[in-house]
């Protein structure tokens, strides 16, 4: 098996060494393409009119071949399809993410955009992201846990070949992980803010936040929510198409019946 794993947190990140780690336990050729700074929140960005430039990286014991690239996580993934290997891969994997892609985060995330452009490229995908924000994770041991859930998904039927998941890990450490749950997105959950602050010189400017608060107040506690999922101890497991057209709308098509555009 031969394995594409990148990120959005940059190729020197901890969660991408985990990511590394968990797919070389299933005994695959990994190649890791990654940027070479962090790219959070780029969401399906891709790169033009200017160069990205691709520094590969010298291998010392136990590590994969790994190329930094100047560029974004989607770029990464383009230009390892496209151009970097000569063959193509059987998984890409994306993550490990410092921080969870709940809710409506999915549409901002480098990290799940990365794993949709290679599904685009009908490459089996799957995001992994830990759901926790602030400093201090301890990383050890989620190699493991990841590696355990990735041979599960491989093992499973699909309803397609070029299946695509968004993985949450609880930050909880690995034995008292409750279990996984098959999750959906939940639709309602955004925690953006902004905090006003002042420079200096006196110019008032404003710092993007995440607001626990906010999110709070219009989460739904379904069972089947990767945020409730996540709440309760479970990793969150939710499959994801990039069909993101909506036909059901009759009042819509009854509207435009009789359109003569003179």
């Amino acid at each position: 098996m031969r394995i594409l794993v990148t990120n959005d947190d940059g190729i020197n990140a901890p969660g991408i060494v985990m990511l590394e780690r968990a797919a070389q336990r299933l005994g695959a050729e990994v190649v890791v393409v990654a940027p070479e700074q962090q790219h959070s929140a780029q969401s399906h960005a891709i790169t033009i009119g200017k160069p990205m430039f691709a520094r590969e990286l010298p291998l010392t014991h136990g590590e994969s071949r790994r190329i930094a690239i100047e560029g974004t996580p989607c770029d990464c993934v383009r230009l390892a399809l496209i151009k970097l290997l000569d063959f193509k891969p059987d998984l890409c994997l994306s993550g490990i993410n410092h921080g969870g892609n709940l809710g409506w985060n999915i549409f901002f995330s480098g990290t799940v955009s990365a794993a949709a452009e290679a599904h685009s490229f009908g490459v089996p995908s799957i995001a992994f992201s830990l759901a926790r924000w602030s400093p201090g994770i301890q990383w050890e041991g989620i190699d493991v846990v990841a590696a355990n859930l990735i041979r599960r998904l491989l093992a499973a039927k699909h309803s397609r070949p070029d299946w695509l998941y968004n993985v949450n890990l609880p930050d909880l450490a690995p034995d008292k992980i409750q279990g996984v749950r098959l999750t959906r997105q939940n639709p309602v959950v955004k925690g953006d803010n902004f905090e006003e602050r002042r420079s200096p010189d006196g110019r008032r400017y404003f710092w993007p936040v995440w607001d626990e608060v906010t999110a709070a107040r219009h989460r739904k506690d379904q069972a089947d929510f990767d945020t409730t999922a996540i709440e309760e101890g479970f990793i969150s497991l939710t499959p994801m198409r990039y069909e993101v057209t909506h036909t059901d709308e009759p009042g819509v098509l009854s509207a435009m019946e009789g359109f003569h555009a003179t």
